[in-house]
């Protein structure tokens, strides 16, 4: 159980590094100040966290870790009209 909590964490982790990446990235586009050298080193960064971001899920996915249900997930009803 503690190695799924780590999972998470480093999940997480790379969701946020991901995010900060790709936000550099864009900030560095639209500023049009970076060079080629640095745009083509934010996109290695970026790859690179998304890869152990899909890394991480998928380890998760595979070791059966199922999230805690949330408000909408525990409200939601069952047995809908569409549902036999």
């Amino acid at each position: 159980m503690e190695a799924v909590k780590q999972l998470r964490q480093l999940r997480t982790v790379y969701a946020w590094g991901a995010a900060a990446w790709t936000g550099c990235l864009l900030l560095t586009l639209v500023g049009e100040r970076g060079s080629t050298r640095q745009t083509v080193l934010l996109l290695v960064l970026l790859a690179a966290f998304l890869t152990l971001l899909l890394w991480s899920t998928w380890c998760l996915w595979e070791s059966g870790a199922k999230r805690r249900p949330g408000p909408a997930s525990a409200a939601a009803p069952s047995g809908g009209a569409g549902e036999k």
